[in-house]
Formats: C-alpha cells, sequence, structure tokens
C-alpha cells in the first residue's frame, strides 16, 4: 500500500472513532463522519494515486533527458580527446626530432 492509502484508513478510523465519540444528534455524527473521516480519506487517496503517477512519470522522463544528455556528451568529449591526442603526438614527435628520446618534455601550445 502506498502512503495516501495508509492516511486515507487512518482518517476513516478517526473520523469512525470522532463520531462515536462525540455526543450529538445522529445528523451531527454523520456530518462529523463526513467531515473529519470520509472527505480527508477521498482526498489523501486521490492525492497520493495523482503523485504516485505524477511520480512515475517524472522518473520517465529523468530516464530520457539523462539518455539524451549522455549522448550530447558523448559528441563533445571524443573531438576534445582528438585534440589532445593530436597535440600529445605532436609533442613526442617533436622531443623525438630534437634527440631527446623521451627524457624531456617538450611543450608546444
Amino acid at each position: 500500500m502506498r502512503a495516501g492509502n495508509y492516511l486515507a484508513v487512518l482518517c476513516l478510523f478517526f473520523g469512525a472513532v470522532f463520531a462515536v465519540s462525540v455526543s450529538g444528534s445522529l445528523g451531527q455524527r454523520i456530518g462529523n463522519l463526513f467531515s473529519v473521516g470520509l472527505i480527508p480519506a477521498v482526498g489523501f487517496y486521490a492525492g497520493g494515486h495523482v503523485l504516485g503517477h505524477l511520480l512515475v512519470f517524472g522518473v520517465k522522463l529523468l530516464d530520457m533527458i539523462m539518455a539524451r544528455c549522455s549522448r550530447y556528451v558523448v559528441h563533445l568529449v571524443i573531438p576534445l580527446l582528438n585534440w589532445a591526442g593530436a597535440r600529445i603526438s605532436h609533442c613526442l614527435c617533436a622531443a623525438d626530432a630534437c634527440g631527446n628520446n623521451g627524457s624531456t618534455f617538450l611543450v608546444v601550445l
């Protein structure tokens, strides 16, 4: 059961106890049962149902957004890695051309 269902059952129970324990005519007791028990119970049940569906919708929407963003990040990272690889390769080739055999690292920007 969801939290809305538990709160609805609790409201019904509290409304019934309140209607029985408070003195008054039968009409007043039935009014107390509706106003303290039944109406809040329906509200909690409906609110929990709606919020549950909104939560499921939100999770699906965020999964879709996360998948699209990760694809976008991949398209951004690949050229960056290619650029960095070319720079490092250029620096290593320049160090070999100087005859350093990799003992010193030449940075060329």
